[in-house]
């Protein structure tokens, strides 16, 4: 399928809660996606507390996951390993002792980073998958918060707190249940070292990005709670609201009872509420309403460190573009029919009549983007390929986009065949307004299509105008254009129906071959 073998990379986060594994295959420039990972609840930070040490118990079970790792990566011949440590063992006594002994055992070699390195490779995340250009990340781990500062897409500065969910749990709450008492106190300890940062606080134009299980597991949950429809995590907006019930709904209830919130890792649930409890004052203290979860984090960083090598600062041009790209390139299939029909779509759109237009500029980006992929579902099969064009765009999630964004392009391709473009249940991201929107963008993409139903280039370019009850579309055609007439007249009626406008077609000119 591709020219370029591609190659295989695993990276390995050594964290102070969970060990996560993840295997990306990738061709240099070109594109990458992930193809596995494997996540252990190692819980490394545990007891720490003590005497500052990594505790024999957390040790052998770090041994043993990381033995397992290694067992994978050479069955499955990654030869390309890259393990990197974050807080726990950045702060332990006998940081040393451990990294050696994983060695030793397992022939992994553990990489502990800064705090700075951390934050970095987690900047490095959001900047690739998300359009935040100016903000805050917080990334809650086990046993550190990172916060970090991003201005004009820059990382400006951060701080490495040590209130993460498993020392938080451990040093204020104790056995679960935990009384309210314990909550309180916690919470304001960590108000108190929100407060000492000034430069942390809710600006105009200022967006803050969660990172970490701990938040992640917070987004589902409250997923859950709002019947939100889509699985997708990556750029969920999260609000404050939401993270105070999660935590109110913990407090003082055992592990039983906490493990049955929907939504709730069990591997996670007894130290969520301390979590929770951090998230729920940063929040309050900063003056966010509302926290834009990156599902991505250091694993992703410490990989486009690599993949970027060649760009500046390590972070791709333009997030949406390179995320289109890379799924075209990861999906191969005409390529210059889908750019012809994107052109096509974009210019019955630019000329289409603005007394019942509803669409924006900003809603010209996601036609283009929907041109671009309406028959990526071919790459799986024929038959049916606007359906598994939806379900490719959907399930790939296009860092970059929001949900709604997300929502429109993948059924903008779902209909670029036929059917009435519908909602389809997603009535908690879309609305009644982008209903309209999403009739309208689907009729141009579907005449286009059409009119590029020879998929051979026939239709050079058209121009639309309108005179009271009716819009004339007149082709300029290479050659005979009978098949872009037969075909674009059988699907004049979704333009009427979005444009209250009657359609004619007609050839006004033709270039010669």
């Amino acid at each position: 399928m591709h020219s370029i073998p591609p190659r295989l990379t695993a990276i390995i986060d050594v964290g102070s809660n969970s060990f996560r594994l993840i295997v990306i295959e990738y061709v240099a420039e070109r594109w990458f996606h992930l193809v596995d990972e494997i996540r252990e609840s190692v819980r490394l930070a545990e007891g720490m507390g003590v005497d500052g040490n990594l505790q024999p118990p957390a040790v052998e079970r770090a041994l043993d996951t990381l033995h397992m790792y290694a067992a994978f990566c050479h069955s499955t011949g990654i030869a390309d390993i890259r393990a990197c440590a974050t807080a726990a063992v950045r702060i332990a006594h006998n940081q040393r002792e451990f990294i050696e002994r994983v060695l030793n055992e397992t022939g992994i070699r553990v990489q502990v980073l800064t705090a700075e390195e951390e934050a970095r490779f987690g900047y490095l995340a959001v900047v690739n998958s998300m359009t935040v250009e100016n903000g805050f990340i917080a990334d809650l781990g086990g046993a550190s918060l990172e916060i970090t500062h991003i201005q004009n897409r820059i990382m400006k500065e951060t701080i490495s707190l040590n209130i993460g969910a498993v020392r938080a749990t451990e040093d204020f709450l104790g056995a679960i249940p935990a009384d309210s008492k314990s909550v309180g106190r916690l919470y304001e300890h960590v108000t108190r070292e929100i407060k000492a940062l000034d430069w942390f606080r809710k600006r105009p134009g200022l967006t803050l990005v969660g990172q970490g299980g701990t938040i992640r597991n917070l987004a589902r949950i409250a997923q859950k709670r709002d019947k939100y429809g889509l699985g997708e995590l990556h750029s969920y907006l999260m609000d404050r609201d939401s993270v105070v019930d999660t935590c109110q709904e913990m407090v003082e209830r055992n592990l039983s009872q906490i493990c049955r919130i929907p939504g709730m890792k069990e591997d996670r649930a007894d130290i969520m509420l301390g979590g929770t409890t951090v998230v729920q004052a940063l929040m309050e203290v900063s003056g966010f309403e509302t926290m834009e979860i990156c599902s991505q984090g250091l694993r992703e960083g410490i990989f486009y460190d690599r993949y970027l090598y060649n760009k500046a600062n390590r972070r791709f041009e333009d997030v949406r573009r390179s995320t289109i790209y890379n799924m075209i390139n990861l999906y191969p299939y005409n390529m210059a029919h889908a750019e012809h029909v994107a052109f096509l779509t974009l210019r019955i759109f630019d000329q289409a009549p603005a007394s019942t237009m509803v669409c924006t500029a900003e809603d010209r980006d996601l036609l283009w983007a929907a041109g671009i992929l309406h028959d990526i579902g071919v790459s799986v099969d024929y038959n049916d390929h606007h359906r598994h064009s939806f379900y490719l765009i959907l399930n790939q999630g296009l860092p970059g986009y929001d949900h709604r964004e997300l929502l429109l392009i993948a059924l903008m391709a779902r209909y670029h065949r036929k059917g009435t473009p519908s909602l389809q249940g997603y009535t908690k991201i879309l609305d009644n307004t982008d209903r309209k929107k999403l009739l309208q963008m689907t009729a141009c993409l579907r005449l286009a299509e059409q009119l590029e139903r020879s998929r051979d280039g026939v239709v050079r370019d058209v121009r639309l105008n309108t005179e009271g009850k009716t819009s004339h579309l007149e082709l300029e055609v290479q050659g005979e254009g009978v098949v872009a007439l037969w075909s674009v007249a059988r699907h004049a009626d979704i333009y009427k129906e979005a444009f209250q406008k009657d359609l004619e077609v007609t050839v006004t000119s033709r270039v010669a071959t």
